[in-house]
């Protein structure tokens, strides 16, 4: 008899709503279980976030491949927690880093961002003048933006000299980019401007459109300090074209790049990421540019002049 009454009610359709009610529920209570694993997942991501991006970085992008990851295993595979990133692992563990990377540096505060204004504000400190010859003299204390976009600017002004003196000396580097678009001002389209070796791949970096600038004669003034990105643009412009002669002394010898990454409350870090080769395929790392003609004395520029 009950069976029949249970028969008869599901024929009648008397169940049917209190099947959808249930079935509302629990899609409901489904939904809320999804957002509340949702949110948990959230905390323990955004918690750890600089954790996991530091220890990603490390184990992925730094050149010193064997050190980092040992290190890594050693030290950053302890759990994190669920609470914010504790920052003190990262600062033992750049602590150790320095010791092989020298070029490593940790940010704190907003570190990193006053560094990236201090450097535009260096590189737009360029001059810019006409010497007693009748040469132009260009000095960038840094390849930035800034530098670069002085410049562009001047094109017109700087296409006039047949002879273009370039001021290197202090110019530790600045940013890459910056001096691969400098470099493009002077180089023709296709021309190599550097290679960058990285973990597992090689990237080839050519000009992309014909230089603006071809004085018939440039000469480059360097110094113990001319660095890096500096020095990649001494020896893009060397051994592209066939009127380039350095004067000074032996530059510094920096053939390794960085890469900069952010991290929660202002933080960021910069790691050696790669491998830096001229358009030779050499690279100057520790060992620098010897110059074309050695000059020691505080007259330089004059005595680049008679030349």
């Amino acid at each position: 008899m009950e069976r029949l009454k249970k028969l008869i009610d599901r024929i009648s359709g008397k169940n049917r709503m209190n099947d959808i009610k249930y079935v509302t529920k629990l899609y409901k209570r489904s939904q809320l279980e999804v957002l509340a694993l949702f949110l948990v997942i959230v905390a323990i991501v955004g918690g750890n976030y600089s954790y996991l991006v530091f220890k990603l970085k490390m184990t992925t992008d730094h050149i010193y491949t064997q050190k980092a990851n040992e290190i890594a295993q050693k030290h950053l595979d302890e759990p994190a927690g669920f609470g914010n990133f504790d920052l003190m692992t990262i600062g033992l563990y750049s602590e150790w880093l320095q010791k092989e990377d020298k070029y490593f540096k940790l940010y704190k505060f907003g570190e990193y961002d006053d560094e990236l204004k201090e450097m535009d504000e260096i590189g737009a400190m360029s001059d810019a003048y006409e010497t007693e010859t009748g040469a132009g003299f260009v000095a960038f204390r840094l390849f930035t933006p800034s530098a670069v976009k002085s410049v562009k600017k001047h094109i017109k002004e700087l296409e006039k000299y047949d002879t273009l003196i370039i001021d290197l000396r202090d110019n530790t580097g600045g940013m890459l980019t910056s001096a691969e678009q400098m470099a493009e001002i002077f180089l023709d389209r296709g021309m190599t401007v550097y290679t960058k070796e990285t973990r597992g791949k090689s990237v080839t970096v050519k000009t992309k459109k014909a230089a603006s600038l071809k004085p018939q004669k440039i000469i480059i003034l360097q110094n113990e300090w001319t660095a890096s990105a500096a020095e990649l643009f001494i020896m893009a412009l060397k051994e592209n074209l066939d009127n380039v002669t350095t004067v000074g002394v032996k530059s510094y010898g920096k053939g390794l790049g960085q890469n900069e990454y952010r991290l929660t409350g202002g933080y960021a870090f910069k790691l050696t990421a790669m491998r830096l080769l001229t358009p030779s395929g050499s690279c100057v790392d520790g060992k620098g540019i010897e110059p074309d003609i050695e000059y020691t004395k505080d007259d330089i520029i004059s005595f680049a002049d008679s030349l």
